[in-house]
């Protein structure tokens, strides 16, 4: 699936629905997170869980300054998506490199590299085969040669391309969340109509301001969908994807979100996003619920 909405930039969008941690465009997305410098050591046995924060080592074999570690920045486990279950990883080739973003799922890895954001994104997509041990809960461990995967028409601008990446990944004691959040209304896709399955909640803080990012899965009419409901002050976002499409809403207000500790209630109505100056869009949307953070994140 390629996730159409998640920039790679992490932005509080990308990482809880990106948004978030991570992510996605969506929108952010407890135990915090520390960043590690992985090694370009050959990948350690295949992880098991351990009584301490989540933690990985990746290295890169590419061109342009992608050859050597990845400095972690995110990693979120047990996340829904549209194939199963995945791992969901930020970081950043060495110290002052591209952003790497890696989606893990059972046999199959994908690994975006890109700079800036909006209209300076710069992005470039990979797959491989080579995951193993894979469990979304606990780890994985990743040994794979990598293809090229960008849509044509995508800006690459000086970006290198990536070859090959190993490493692992040990998902410690991180934990998915709750949540109860039900999301009504009508998208291009068909009506929404019921509450998330399968969620992933969880928390970043960048600064002083606090997201609470929800992923979930649900259904518009007969498509299935992976929807990142993301709320902050005064903020309340929703990102719904198909497997090729995705569109995003928002509502602003101070009753819209109340944070808690380790989480928030959120109920309102958003609008569907649109460029400025274009028609209003006929879509929206109701939220209601609430989520406890299973991570949380510092940036």
């Amino acid at each position: 699936m390629r996730r159409i909405l998640v920039s790679l930039i992490l932005t509080p969008a990308l990482i809880g629905g990106c948004a978030a941690a991570a992510s996605s465009t969506p929108s952010p997305t407890p135990q915090a997170t520390p960043s590690t410098l992985a090694t370009a050591s050959a990948p350690a046995a295949t992880p098991v869980a351990s009584k301490g924060p989540p933690v990985a080592q990746f290295a890169l074999v590419g061109t342009a300054g992608l050859t050597g570690p990845v400095t972690t920045t995110t990693i979120l486990c047990d996340r829904p998506s549209l194939d199963g279950p995945e791992i969901f990883y930020t970081g950043q080739a060495g110290t002052d490199g591209p952003s790497i973003v890696i989606f893990l799922r059972a046999g199959f890895a994908e690994v975006r590299v890109g700079t800036g954001s909006a209209s300076t994104l710069r992005e470039r997509d990979f797959t491989g085969t080579g995951v193993t041990g894979f469990d979304a809960a606990t780890g994985a461990q990743l040994d794979t040669t990598l293809t090229e995967t960008t849509a044509a028409g995508t800006a690459t601008g000086t970006l290198g391309a990536l070859t090959s990446i190993s490493g692992s990944i040990d998902c410690g004691n991180q934990q998915a969340g709750t949540a109860n959040v039900v999301v009504t209304g009508s998208t291009p896709f068909g009506q929404l109509a019921g509450a998330l399955t399968g969620v992933e909640v969880d928390c970043t803080i960048v600064g002083s301001a606090e997201y609470v990012g929800v992923v979930g899965l649900s259904t518009a009419g007969t498509t299935p969908v992976l929807l990142f409901v993301t709320g902050s002050t005064g903020l309340l976002t929703v990102t719904v994807e198909t497997r090729d499409a995705g569109l995003g809403f928002q509502g602003k207000g101070p009753a819209l979100v109340t944070l808690g500790s380790g989480g928030a209630q959120m109920a309102g109505d958003l609008a569907a996003q649109v460029v400025a100056g274009a028609t209003p869009s006929p879509y929206t949307l109701h939220v209601t619920g609430d989520a406890t953070c299973g991570a949380t994140t510092q940036q």
